[in-house]
């Protein structure tokens, strides 16, 4: 998404620019309207310099040329700023300052890279749970939420993983068979893609995996521990976050992975978020969430068992501390910040209807 901010008038006093499908448009804005603030925020990992020189050198060098067309470049965490550095300096030989984040491009502009960790909006949250759509989804959630329940929230996309976790769930029935019949994995996956045939052969092999938990554990538990909800349908989504005992989210790798946020906003059984050490969350959230190597089978398995097996307190020790640091930097902070890096400031207590006109352009 690009969105140009106007005070008044037809030109533009500044443009925010969303995500890595728009990685050229900086410099080409910037040859434009060179008076122009620009900020770009990825929301993706970025990669770093080794990871670049797999594509051909015309492409690379327009990824990393066409964001220093902007004067303030966002990144999730500092694991994905310090890799942007780096490839200024060695794929394009710029002089970078890694202490104070920044470097100078090729048209002698300091170009700043700023840290702006995505976050969620707690009170819409609360504010969806409270609704009749999320009523009625605890009704028809209400018979697979009886026993003990772990949860994963994602899009049905191999970079989430979803195989890896449930085999490790598998493993866990396997491991604790005092834990079979005694609880479920109920997985709502929203539908991506469905029109690339990568997306299509993952999603048969998706629930391929599903398949094989159910039919080696289905008899034993009295009823299939792993369903899958294969829809999207957010006020569900949430009620089964409200009410489970673990979330899991081993995705290979995220730039945050906000459905953590928002499980942590809408928790209340109360209970434990088992997260990838790749995600961009664990690095924000830290020891609160039990942090996993997305391809660790066993390593999954064991932390699904902890987090079960986890005393009250400490789960409630937990939750508290990451609602509180969610609590503490909100997406409106998250937004007001990269106005601010623009020396675009919002008045205290200001709505959002209250900024300058913000034109939306989808991509």
């Amino acid at each position: 998404m690009v969105v140009a901010i106007r005070a008044s008038g037809v030109k533009p006093c500044a443009f925010l620019i969303q995500d890595y499908h728009f990685y050229p448009l900086p410099e080409l804005l910037r040859e434009v309207f060179p008076d122009a603030p620009i900020l770009h925020f990825t929301h993706i990992p970025f990669p770093d310099a080794a990871t670049l020189k797999l594509i051909p050198r015309q492409w690379r060098e327009t990824i990393l040329r066409g964001l220093l067309g902007a004067d303030v470049i966002g990144m999730q965490t500092l694991w994905d700023a310090r890799p942007f550095l780096g490839c200024c300096e060695e794929l394009l030989g710029l002089a970078v300052d890694y202490q104070q984040s920044a470097v100078l491009a090729p048209d002698d502009r300091l170009v700043q890279v700023r840290v702006f960790p995505a976050s969620v909006a707690p009170g819409e949250i609360l504010r969806t749970l409270e609704s009749p759509l999320a009523t009625v989804a605890r009704e028809r959630l209400a018979p697979h939420l009886d026993k003990l329940t772990i949860i994963r929230v994602d899009r049905l996309d191999p970079a989430k993983n979803q195989i890896i976790g449930f085999k490790a769930f598998g493993r866990l029935l396997e491991s604790r068979p005092d834990l079979r019949g005694a609880m479920r994995f109920l997985a709502f996956l929203v539908p991506s893609r469905t029109d690339l045939g990568v997306y299509r052969e993952y999603h048969d092999a998706v629930f391929s995996a599903v398949a094989e938990v159910n039919e080696r554990y289905a008899g034993e538990c009295g009823f299939e521990p792993l369903q899958v909800f294969y829809t999207n349908d957010r006020e569900q989504a949430l009620v089964a976050m409200e009410q489970c005992d673990v979330l899991l989210a081993n995705s290979r790798e995220d730039g945050m992975n906000l459905v953590v946020k928002e499980w942590a906003v809408a928790s209340r059984r109360p209970g434990v978020a088992i997260v990838a050490e790749t995600a961009g969350v664990a690095a924000e959230l830290g020891e609160s969430t039990l942090q996993i190597s997305p391809l660790d089978i066993e390593g999954t398995a064991e932390a699904m068992a902890w987090g079960l097996d986890m005393p009250p307190a400490e789960r409630r020790a937990r939750l508290t501390h990451l609602r509180e640091k969610i609590e503490a930097w909100t997406a409106e902070h998250w937004l007001s910040a990269q106005l601010e890096a623009l020396n675009l400031k919002r008045s205290a207590g200001a709505r959002e209807t209250e900024l300058p006109v913000l034109e939306r352009h989808a991509a």
